[in-house]
């Protein structure tokens, strides 16, 4: 009996510590990135919506136009931060901070022509035809 009770403590244990593993090698899959952008209308959001998400190692995504916030989930083995910036500059959408920091902006990283403070001037480099609002 005792051996039983043992073997069931055991198997017990060895169960639980193969979960723990796994989601320790699921959370080195992903990573999360914020991005702050000059995105200030639906129709810029759904252009990154229709773009973004199917990009190679992109797992999810969320775009929240009042805050210009894009958060993307990716796989860091398939794909970059600076991967996934470059794909929203190909969108003509500017990041203005990654995660909390600023971009560089005199390294060129953005497109405010070294105005650090963003104020006065608006990102927004497409035309709007097609759009139905007014910037």
């Amino acid at each position: 009996m005792k051996k039983i009770i043992g073997l069931l403590a055991l198997a017990i244990i060895a169960l639980s510590v193969v979960p723990a593993q796994a989601q320790k090698k699921a959370a080195k899959k992903s990573e999360t990135v914020t991005f702050v952008t000059n995105l200030d209308c639906e129709n810029c959001a759904k252009k990154i919506l229709n773009v973004i998400p199917f990009k190679k190692g992109v797992k999810d995504m969320e775009v929240d136009v009042p805050t210009k916030v894009v958060e993307v989930k990716f796989d860091p083995r398939k794909t970059s931060v600076e991967v996934l910036v470059e794909e929203l500059k190909k969108l003509d959408v500017a990041v203005l901070s990654i995660n909390g920091q600023p971009v560089d902006c005199e390294a060129g990283e953005c497109e405010c022509g070294g105005d650090h403070n963003h104020e006065g001037h608006d990102h927004h480099h497409h035309d709007h035809a097609g759009h139905n609002h007014a910037h």
